[in-house]
């Protein structure tokens, strides 16, 4: 899970905004959008395991506290549609100085979380993923990593792509 963190911030090192913030001529999210999104998935699972320690409800469906889907499909390369809560914001509201920050915080927040719940807590904890199912603590870092790692792809695609060209008018 970290060795990907540190691959995504490799790829992006030394890019200007203008470079993240470009749309790939194919279509899809931009560099930039594709961070937002890796923050904005992390920082709702943070939320989510904040809420499960202090006893809290979250807002997973009921049915998913009671299977476990194997999670490898998920990671194959086949483009799925990222659900309305982790989606990153319009291209319009991204800041990648803003979104760099985000990912450096929500990180941080996770593994605040693990070192006060305990490693051994952790791993045994149970919190379902919205669509696969129950996870542990451990299968969630698995998940991280996996979830990570498939956007790294995405984002490199997105930095090497050829770019619109915009002029204004």
């Amino acid at each position: 899970m970290e060795r990907v963190r540190r691959e995504i911030s490799a790829a992006v090192a030394g890019k200007s905004d203008a470079e993240l913030m470009a749309a790939p001529a194919g279509g899809g999210w931009c560099a930039a959008e594709v961070l937002d999104h890796i923050r904005t998935a992390e920082s709702s699972l943070v939320k989510a395991l904040g809420k499960l320690e202090r006893g809290e409800p979250t807002r997973v469906p009921r049915r998913a506290w009671y299977y476990r889907l194997p999670m490898t499909p998920v990671f194959w390369p086949i483009k799925l549609t990222a659900p309305k809560l982790v989606r990153p914001r319009p291209r319009a509201e991204v800041v990648p100085a803003e979104v760099l920050q985000g990912l450096a915080s929500s990180r941080h927040d996770l593994l605040a979380l693990v070192d006060r719940m305990g490693e051994e807590r952790f791993a045994r904890l149970v919190f379902p993923h919205f669509l696969l199912g129950r996870f542990t603590g451990v299968s969630w870092f698995r998940f991280i990593a996996g979830h990570e790692g498939k956007h790294l792809k995405q984002l490199r695609r997105a930095l090497s792509a050829p770019k619109v060209l915009r002029f204004a008018p």
